[in-house]
């Protein structure tokens, strides 16, 4: 009998699309290819280009209040000036985690009679650079 982790037939990522299925959240391709979403009407707010990492849309203003926590928990990276942080899946805690952040961020993105609108800034998979480096985005 082996020990460890045992080996899932089914990704995070996919265990996470699951758990938003009662969400008020349509799945989608994502906007920056590869991979999946779950988007509010008209702004995608979830990213999940690698089956262990999600990305959410917190927007700026969530991140700088919460940065003290997020960067605590050891499972966020935050990208500066996106608004997107970045979410390790590697245990049911996680996503736990992911649900709590993705319902921040439908809070923090919801329409509200707004007329749809594009995210801010890039994700971090589509602006291609390293946390923390700057670069253009294409």
């Amino acid at each position: 009998m082996s020990r460890g982790r045992s080996t899932r037939s089914v990704s995070y990522a996919d265990l996470a699309i699951d758990r938003f299925r009662n969400w008020p959240l349509t799945a989608c391709r994502a906007d920056c290819p590869p991979g999946r979403a779950l988007a509010l009407p008209g702004l995608q707010i979830v990213h999940l280009h690698q089956g262990d990492l999600a990305e959410v849309l917190l927007t700026q203003k969530v991140i700088c209040r919460l940065s003290t926590t997020l960067t605590a928990s050891g499972r966020v990276d935050t990208c500066r000036d996106t608004g997107w942080v970045q979410v390790h899946l590697d245990t049911d805690g996680d996503l736990f985690l992911l649900q709590s952040l993705v319902s921040l961020a439908i809070q923090a993105n919801a329409p509200g009679g707004r007329p749809p609108r594009r995210a801010a800034a890039a994700c971090p998979h589509a602006a291609r650079t390293r946390w923390g480096a700057s670069g253009a985005d294409r």
